[in-house]
């Protein structure tokens, strides 16, 4: 089996896509354990990549889809659909064959079975702005033209402001085989908008990152020590969004955020502080770099450097980089995490970790209720920070019930998402 996967990288230091991208192989290899896996969005050039996945060691090729101005490169949007333009009107095999000599891009793409689009987990919509949104059509466009078996892995679906990206979208999920939503909501969302015309193709399917594997890294950077763990401390692991510290994209508060993300965090960890057993450890989970309006690693450490003479010996950061499963075991050392990137909530939920996820999108109150712990989100679109200090502390005092509700939750969600590809392939 050759698979391709679409909306999958390990490129962007976000680690949440990058648990996305990993956790899709694993789902695919649990199928079909001697599957080839092609990434078809990551990285610049085509090349190859050995990693550790599941307990074994994976070689998964990187075949970018590029849109750049060298036009006549071979993995080249342009070039790709010139070939499949083609392909429709000299359809034999024989033909095939000889443009496959001709481009081994092209080739690759020839011999999938089928192809996984996840589009980073939400950006199958236009709130990221057209560009995200038409770039990844145009890919999934792409592999349909050469008649591919699409498989929409379980994903945010919206919302589509603007009518040519709801057409857009409309015109992808109407022909790909199975579609899969990550929140049940997403289900009706997509059937409602497109008049039920997709025949009830639309299905729920939790998150694929719950399926993520731990692993500890060799070297673990702390700043400003390793934490020592007293028999009553409690480690609260606090995930701070530069995207929205900085304002979003056009740093103007692009999300119509109520609360003043900034004020929450240095409110929240105010909060904390008052607690003489808590610990709060700052943990990033997108490293973009310095500089850059997304860098969690920059926030943390500014929010760090501002309060460090404050809390002396009780607020830490994680320093260094690490990959999305390293940040995973970061995350599962502690004992109550927040997080405003959904992913890094569910790294703690999967290692039942009571969590809170600070929402500026409708992405977490879907994956929340799909694991029956839609309370857990708190919403700054609609609440200020004081009544969002006030609902994390309500949720910190019942941690005991919601890791005895993970316990008896996650296993069964695990074990659904490693049976998504149970399907015979035609």
């Amino acid at each position: 089996m050759k698979i391709g996967l679409l909306g999958a990288s390990f490129d962007t230091g976000n680690m949440g896509v990058g648990a996305l991208a990993e956790s899709s192989i694993k789902i695919i290899l649990n199928r079909w354990p001697d599957a080839e896996v092609i990434l078809l969005d990551s990285g610049r050039i085509v090349s190859e990549e050995q990693l550790r996945i599941g307990g074994r060691n994976v070689r998964v090729k990187k075949l970018p889809i590029r849109f750049c101005r060298n036009i006549f490169l071979k993995n080249h949007f342009l070039v790709l659909f010139f070939y499949a333009v083609l392909l429709k009107v000299f359809c034999g095999n024989t033909f095939k064959r000889f443009f496959a000599r001709l481009n081994e891009c092209l080739n690759y793409i020839l011999q999938m079975d089928l192809v996984a689009d996840i589009t980073g987990g939400d950006s199958f919509s236009d709130i990221y702005g057209m560009r995200r949104f038409t770039l990844g059509f145009l890919r999934k466009w792409l592999v349909l033209l050469f008649n591919k078996d699409l498989i929409m892995l379980p994903q945010t679906y919206g919302p589509f402001r603007r009518p040519i990206a709801r057409m857009m979208a409309g015109f992808i999920l109407n022909r790909a085989r199975y579609v899969y939503s990550r929140d049940k909501e997403g289900v009706e969302y997509v059937n409602v908008i497109f008049n039920n015309r997709l025949n009830g193709k639309v299905n729920f399917a939790s998150d694929v990152a719950f399926i993520l594997d731990a692993e500890k890294p060799q070297r673990l950077l702390i700043t400003p020590s390793d934490i020592v763990r007293k028999e009553s401390s409690i480690i609260v692991g606090l995930n701070v969004s530069g995207l929205l510290f900085n304002g979003g994209y056009d740093r103007n508060n692009m999300f119509g955020l109520k609360a003043d993300y900034p004020a929450l965090v240095y409110g929240i960890i105010e909060y904390f502080m008052k607690n003489e057993n808590v610990v709060v450890l700052l943990v990033p989970h997108v490293f973009s770099p310095e500089g850059t309006v997304e860098s969690d690693q920059d926030v943390c450490g500014k929010v760090y450097d501002h309060l460090r003479q404050t809390y002396e010996g009780r607020l830490f950061v994680v320093s260094g980089k690490y990959d999305q499963g390293q940040i995973k075991y970061v995350i599962g050392m502690c004992d109550f995490f927040i997080g405003a990137r959904m992913h890094a909530c569910i790294a703690a939920f999967s290692q039942y970790i009571p969590a809170v996820g600070i929402a500026y999108s409708k992405k977490f109150k879907g994956v929340f209720e799909s694991i029956g712990l839609e309370d857990c989100v708190v919403d700054i679109k609609e609440m200020g920070e004081k009544e969002t200090v006030e609902r994390i502390a309500d949720i910190f005092e019942h941690r005991n019930e919601i890791r005895n509700h993970l316990k008896d939750t996650i296993p069964r969600v695990k074990q659904q998402i490693l049976n998504l590809f149970n399907f015979t392939v035609t």
